[in-house]
């Protein structure tokens, strides 16, 4: 009944404001800030995967009601709708859940323990290189998985370090803020050593989840049969990718042991990466200064755009399997090894402080 309410609230003030088919560019600035708004609002109730159990506490629903009523109000009295839309998505607490602007960063939840990429840096852009570090080690910077470096190039990378015969290989993933999976996958095979669970996902049973689905059929086939399932089931969520195993036929002697390198900008596939190789090999450590950014418990955006000035929004359909118990977007992951050197002046194609500290780190571990 409230939810009625509201709306029919809405409906009113609009027609208020435009009365006669008359209305002000003022007027007209708030009427598209509320379809924008309204936009948003149905697409994390309906579509965002994380919505019913982020909302799920009675005390945390009711502060949610009462900022989407504020936020509502804010627009009639002149606040731009867009930016409303990102202070909502901001309550969420999930960075996946998005508006396509920069400046709706402001609204995005910091950790405490939250520590910098960039702070102090001269320039931070991590570029992929596959070269040796000296003699006994190997470096492959990894930093992204989005196609670039291309897969091609991940193999090739894969490839090089081989030749190269070191005992030690650092895969430095700084900067890699996800993508797709498929890209990270050689290195899993590079390093397996035993078997690993590594959890599916499902996907939010809504209308518009799944009517997208359907237009990604032709490029992935095997998606039809989740569209089927969804079309004959009355559950929230059902399974997208269930869970599997980790396992390859035979373990590579080299690396004997291994390291990953990350920092807070690493998320979505990257903390993927993170968690499937800290699953299947026993002698990959994980090393860094501060957690991951926590970016990967709701996840699989669909990009929505609202019909008032256009601004372009992201909202994830799928969650993990891990929930609700082993969750990581409060805390990022943790590194195994915390760095104890300050940030470093460049990060690019150059062998950085942090390598060389890391190279002999790894030597001298038992």
């Amino acid at each position: 009944m409230k939810k009625r309410i509201y709306f029919l609230i809405t409906i009113l003030l609009i027609v208020a404001i435009s009365v006669n088919g008359q209305e002000s560019k003022k007027e007209r600035t708030i009427l598209l800030g509320l379809k924008d708004y309204e936009g948003a609002v149905y697409e994390v109730e309906n579509n965002y995967a994380g919505f019913p159990s982020k909302t799920s506490d009675p005390a945390r629903f009711e502060e949610y009601v009462k900022l989407k009523e504020k936020l509502h109000k804010d627009i009639l009295h002149g606040r731009e709708g867009a930016d409303a839309v990102g202070e909502l998505y901001g309550w969420f607490g999930d960075n996946h859940l998005r508006t396509a602007l920069a400046e709706h960063d402001k609204y995005r939840k910091t950790r405490k323990e939250y520590v910098s990429t960039t702070k102090g840096m001269r320039e931070y852009n991590p570029q992929a290189i596959a070269q040796k570090v000296d003699s006994e080690t190997f470096l492959i910077r990894f930093p992204s998985c989005e196609g670039d470096p291309s897969l091609e190039w991940v193999n090739e990378s894969i490839e090089a370090y081989k030749e190269s015969q070191c005992k030690y290989l650092i895969i430095d993933i700084r900067g890699n803020g996800g993508g797709q999976d498929t890209y990270y996958q050689p290195y899993l095979k590079l390093l397996y050593d035993r078997e690993s669970l590594s959890k599916g996902v499902e996907i939010r049973n809504s209308k518009d989840n799944i009517t997208y689905l359907k237009t990604q059929v032709e490029r992935l086939p095997w998606l039809q049969g989740v569209v089927d399932k969804a079309e004959n089931s009355n559950e929230e969520f059902i399974p997208l990718v269930e869970d599997y195993i980790i396992k390859y036929d035979t373990v590579n002697t080299l690396p004997i042991k291994a390291a990953i390198i990350i920092d807070s900008n690493v998320a979505s596939s990257g903390e993927q990466m993170v968690l499937d190789i800290k699953g299947c090999s026993s002698r990959t450590i994980i090393y860094g200064k501060g957690n991951t950014l926590g970016c990967l418990d709701y996840s699989n955006t669909r990009r929505a755009d609202m019909r008032g000035c256009g601004i372009t929004t992201y909202v994830p359909m799928t969650r993990s399997a891990r929930l609700p118990d082993n969750g990581i977007d409060d805390t990022g992951i943790a590194p195994d090894v915390r760095i104890s050197l300050h940030l470093p002046k460049i990060l690019t194609n150059n062998i950085d402080e942090w390598v060389l500290w890391v190279a002999e780190e790894l030597k001298n571990r038992q």
